[in-house]
């Protein structure tokens, strides 16, 4: 079977899309609900719609109360973690950039992908020069008015690649950054996040040394990649 030959080099963009530029899009409602709504890890696609796991910020609100209203722009499928401003939701995003991005096999969207009240929309996407030349042709009908978008440089592909972890796992390890397990000095302990997502230290310590190793080894596999070669 005969494939795409590839040379490893990719690129990736980065839009943002002001308030005012897309009020027309679904996406402007999430706004009324959440002061913000950041993209921890893609979970693949599910139903033809992205999938991905959120942290969403608000200033006091019954998230299970607006499911309903928030359909066309956010399906929210579990509540992973909740706290008193902030949750991690499994969701699902039905907005029309989304499946545009969804719908071509050559470009993925990565973190940093965010949407803020104050903001805007910022999004980073992955892929290859003609996927990704694709996916911008497309925004720039949808969103004719000039967006402020930055293209890469040919860089390794595997450079860009966040080392993907299970579900539950990226949960423990974003929770322990947020309440500054990997701060200096170190903000909390095992005890501690155990206590808020309600696992044993044991557990906690078991996802934690998985994840950091899965981190650390993709780091030096990115590195060795990313230096020069030198002929003899």
């Amino acid at each position: 079977m005969s494939g795409i030959k590839s040379s490893g080099k990719m690129r990736y963009f980065q839009i943002r899309i002001m308030p005012e530029q897309g009020k027309h899009l679904p996406g402007h409602l999430i706004t009324k609900y959440f002061t913000k709504l950041e993209m921890i890890n893609g979970t693949g696609v599910v139903d033809s719609l992205p999938s991905c796991i959120v942290k969403v910020e608000h200033e006091g609100l019954d998230i299970d109360g607006i499911t309903n209203e928030l359909q066309e722009s956010l399906i929210i499928d579990k509540i992973l973690l909740e706290g008193d401003n902030f949750a991690y939701l499994k969701v699902k995003t039905p907005g029309p950039i989304q499946r545009i991005i969804a719908a071509e096999d050559e470009a993925w969207i990565m973190p940093p992908t965010y949407l803020s009240r104050e903001n805007g929309f910022f999004m980073t996407i992955h892929g290859t020069p003609k996927g990704l030349k694709r996916v911008k042709d497309k925004l720039e009908i949808l969103v004719p008015k000039k967006m402020d978008m930055r293209i890469s440089k040919m860089i390794i592909g595997d450079w860009m690649s966040a080392p993907n972890l299970p579900e539950r796992r990226t949960l423990v390890i974003q929770t322990a950054v947020d309440m500054g397990y990997y701060s200096a000095p170190r903000r909390c302990n095992q005890n501690d996040i155990a206590g808020v997502l309600g696992l044993k230290q044991g557990t906690v310590a078991e996802h934690l040394q998985n994840a950091e190793s899965v981190i650390i080894n993709s780091w030096s596999q990115q590195m060795a990649l990313s230096e020069p070669t030198h002929s003899k």
